[in-house]
């Protein structure tokens, strides 16, 4: 199988049906488009999805934009082990290996039922405050559990976009799904950060890889049935509770404090903490974990943030996607059909009226003719909480969502993220967007386990940061003799821009290290050796 095709050349493509598509269905479809006439792509994992209408029934097309190993042979697997389970929990779909014309060339998509219904995310956006009704979704989950259990199936990327809450619950995207007789440890995805052990591993894929997720999802879903502010605390549009960040250091984090704090869940929170730092495979069952069973031995003493011991150590901000600059035009294009974290602040607010007198709304980050921009266009406006305005220009925004392809018209060229749902946008404080911006790049690194990223941010080996003098006036500069490497890209923009440290308890920057293998210090410095001792004790501390 030749590379497969750019979301562009998709886009292109799906504008013509009749051409483009193998199945009769597809061919005489209605693709789904936006406000300027351009088909509307939904990203996640390896695939674009395209919404299409025919015949009176809707239709999700994957179109796979990313290599995946195996991928014929692992739908093979699905189909059978999915119709031998039964449509309880899936919905309907076709693997179509010769699917959709590209330049001459065939290549694969996946036709899905469409199902209507809330994204786990959207529900929870709605219905966090209804205690009877998160009650209700906890028992589905662990209908959803056992089933899944009994069967020997593991979804691998349980999380708030892949479970579509109605009468009952719905699970999509099956590119990293388990069915028996695959071949173990052969995993082709990690699953979404915030809601996967920080130890998971491609060799870890078999039918207990939803262990650690439906215990994330039940402690979660239970915490916000005894305290519905805690959604409203912690909530990022891509979590509940939790984020791959409190899987990483439980003893300082606000959430586990705060969860340990509420005595009907002070058992749990420890045991759940102790799991996330023993072994993937120390991981029991949701059934295991309610009952006080199972957990490994690895007791763990939950500092409260506003304790003296909270912020002995700092903590990188790990994202569910790549953070990028929202400044950078050249970083976002690398981006183009990947899903991403954007962080800027916006610039201009631009709200019209579509030819066929529908409302819709641009937010720039940069006034040049060259910049980033959201579209939210008018489904996207009646989604949003609170319609963008003028009052908006100067805010600092976390978004994410699928960047489109570059597009050229009357305002310049931009690169954008159309906005679906109102979890997509948040409004945070300058002191957290840089703080956002400052994560290492090596933590963005695809296909590698949450705790091997930290532990290379960690080490004596990471770059020293040289943040310039920010806005709040504060600077970090390197103490005589001290070494530095050069910056990394995203500390480069925060220097361009200016960056102040963040003073956030629950979000600190990564300690600086003296990197290992660097030249001696300058003449007149400490020897090598001083140096080195230095450096063990501090990582030993730093690891405690």
């Amino acid at each position: 199988m030749s590379a497969y095709p750019t979301m562009d050349q998709y886009n292109d493509a799906v504008q013509h049906p009749k051409v483009a598509f193998s199945d009769p269905v597809l061919q005489v479809a209605k693709i789904a488009t936006n406000g300027m006439g351009l088909p509307i792509a939904l990203g996640g994992g390896f695939a674009l999805t395209y919404t299409a209408t025919s015949q009176g029934r809707k239709y999700a097309v994957r179109c796979f934009h990313k290599e995946a190993k195996g991928l014929e042979a692992r739908y093979g697997y699905v189909d059978k082990g999915l119709r031998a389970a039964g449509e309880t929990y899936f919905v309907g779909f076709e693997y179509q290996p010769t699917g959709v014309l590209i330049n001459g060339k065939r290549f694969p998509i996946v036709k899905m039922d469409w199902v209507e219904g809330d994204t786990l995310g959207s529900f929870l956006e709605d219905n966090y405050s209804n205690r009877d009704r998160i009650d209700r979704l906890r028992v589905q989950f662990g209908d959803l559990e056992r089933f899944l259990r009994s069967k020997g199936l593991a979804h691998g990327d349980l999380q708030n976009g892949n479970v579509l809450v109605k009468s009952d619950l719905k699970l999509i995207d099956y590119d990293g799904i388990y069915v028996p007789n695959m071949p173990l440890g052969q995993g082709a995805e990690l699953g979404h950060k915030h809601f996967q052990h920080p130890m998971r591993a491609a060799s870890g894929f078999g039918p207990e890889m939803d262990r650690f997720s439906f215990i994330v999802i039940d402690l979660s879903l239970r915490a916000i049935s005894q305290d519905p502010e805690l959604f409203s605390k912690y909530s990022n549009g891509e979590n509940i509770v939790f984020t791959a960040n409190d899987f990483f250091d439980p003893r300082r984090s606000a959430a586990f404090a705060d969860l340990k704090a509420i005595p009907a869940l002070a058992r749990d929170a420890s045991n759940f903490a102790s799991i996330c730092a023993a072994p993937l495979k120390g991981v029991p069952t949701l059934e295991e974990f309610l009952a006080g069973r199972s957990i490994p031995a690895a007791p763990f003493i939950i500092r409260s943030p506003a304790g003296p011991e909270y912020s002995k150590r700092s903590t990188a901000y790990i994202g569910a996607y790549d953070v990028v600059d929202a400044t950078s035009f050249a970083a976002v294009s690398k981006q183009v059909g990947n899903r991403i974290e954007l962080v800027g602040r916006v610039k201009k607010v631009l709200t019209a009226k579509t030819k066929y007198g529908k409302p819709y709304c641009f937010l720039f980050f940069d006034n040049s003719r060259q910049s980033v921009k959201l579209n939210i266009w008018s489904e996207g406006l009646a989604k949003l909480s609170q319609t963008p305005s003028q009052t908006w220009v100067g805010a600092w925004l976390s978004v994410q969502g699928l960047v489109d392809p570059a597009y050229t018209g009357k305002h310049g060229t931009s690169l954008s993220i159309t906005i679906t749902a109102n979890s997509q946008v948040r409004k945070i404080t300058e002191t957290e967007a840089r703080h956002r911006l400052r994560a290492p790049a090596s933590s963005r690194s695809r296909g590698r386990d949450n705790r091997s990223i930290l532990d290379d941010i960690s080490s004596p080996s990471a770059p020293r940061s040289t943040l310039a003098r920010g806005t709040a006036g504060i600077s970090r500069r390197p103490a005589p003799n001290t070494l530095v490497t050069p910056m990394s890209k995203n500390q480069g923009l925060l220097k361009k821009i200016g960056s102040a440290p963040s003073t956030s308890p629950r979000h600190q920057s990564i300690s600086t290290r003296t990197p290992v293998g660097s030249s001696p210090p300058a003449k007149g410095g400490l020897p090598w050796w001083v140096w080195a001792i230095g450096g063990i004790l501090l990582f030993l501390w730093l690891s405690g």
